[in-house]
Order: structure tokens, then C-alpha cells, then sequence
């Protein structure tokens, strides 16, 4: 038990690179110690029902990250997720939820990777929904904002937009699509 609980802990510590987190693993956390060709150890871990919380200096919630299966790779410096459901709160506003089929959280560079079937969808105040799909997107992990440069699709209340690549930035909300720019909109 003790061994399981530095292992965690030095596993977030990996993760936790800057801000407050809060690391919750229902079941199942299993470690495996690997020696390769070239003789170098490497670390795997495992988590089942893996949640992680990142907080603001009040301890309130800015961002869950949620996956039923996880592995973090210590040597490579990334955990990867199985069917990762990000959370992520805003201010007086419904919070903003993305899927995918899988995530590579890559920690040196402090960005998530979310590939197929990447799915954002940000309601507002009016319980609008802008839902916007691509099959890989980039997060970054310090301000939250995301690119991809592949196809995208945004669909809303009053039209849908498509392109090849765009930039989103949550604060301002402002999504950019960079190439080959169709839409429809209904005033």
C-alpha cells in the first residue's frame, strides 16, 4: 500500500508540472517495471477510473480530466487515455466538455494530443450549443486553448462553418478557421 501510494504520487508529480491537481483512482492501479533492448528501465502505470482535477489557488475545479483506462509512461514523459472525457470550467457559464477516442498528454511540452472523433461542445448562458468535430486536436494544457490542421466542423443554433485547421481560444472565444473556409448562416 505504501509503495502504491508513492508511486501515485510521484505520478502526479509528473503530471502536476504547475498548478494544483487532484488525483482520484477508484480501482484497480497496477505498476510494471520493463527492461527494453537496450537496457534502460522503463516505468508503466496503470490506472483504472482515473480522474485528475486541476484547481485554482481557491481550490475551485478549472479543468477534470476523466478515462477509464490510463497509462502513464514514466521514461517517455506521457500518459496515455482511453476514451478521455476534459472538463473544463468557465466562469458564469456552463462548462465546456470534449471526447475523443483516445489522448496522449505529452508532459514536457504540456500539451494533450485528443485523436478520433474529437468532439468540443461549449453551451451558453442561453443553452445554445456550438459543438465543433475533428478527428485530432491540440490542447494546451497552460492557457487551454487548442489548434488542429486537419478538418473541422462547427455547428450551432443558427448554421454550421467548416474549413482545414483552425485556433480556438476559450477566453475570448474566439474560433479561427485558417484554410478553405464554407458555412451556412441563418439570420
Amino acid at each position: 500500500m505504501i509503495k502504491a501510494l508513492l508511486i501515485s504520487l510521484s505520478f502526479v508529480a509528473i503530471i502536476a508540472a504547475t498548478g494544483r491537481y487532484l488525483l482520484v483512482v477508484e480501482s484497480e492501479y497496477s505498476s510494471q517495471l520493463q527492461n527494453t533492448s537496450d537496457e534502460q528501465q522503463h516505468y508503466t502505470h496503470q490506472f483504472k477510473n482515473f480522474a485528475l482535477t486541476q484547481t485554482n489557488n481557491l481550490g475551485e475545479a478549472q479543468s477534470v480530466i476523466h478515462s477509464p483506462s490510463t497509462r502513464s509512461l514514466v521514461a517517455e514523459q506521457k500518459t496515455l487515455m482511453d476514451s478521455p472525457k476534459v472538463t473544463m470550467y468557465r466562469d458564469q457559464e456552463p462548462p465546456m466538455i470534449i471526447t475523443a477516442d483516445s489522448a496522449e498528454v505529452l508532459h514536457q511540452k504540456n500539451i494533450t494530443l485528443l485523436n478520433s472523433n474529437v468532439k468540443l461542445s461549449m453551451p451558453d448562458k442561453h443553452d445554445n450549443n456550438i459543438v465543433m468535430t475533428t478527428e485530432q486536436l491540440t490542447l494546451d494544457n497552460a492557457t487551454q486553448s487548442a489548434n488542429t490542421d486537419l478538418p473541422a466542423t462547427i455547428v450551432h443554433s443558427k448554421g454550421n462553418m467548416s474549413g482545414i485547421g483552425l485556433e480556438f481560444n476559450p477566453h475570448t472565444k474566439q474560433i479561427k478557421f485558417l484554410n478553405k473556409v464554407r458555412g451556412i448562416y441563418e439570420h
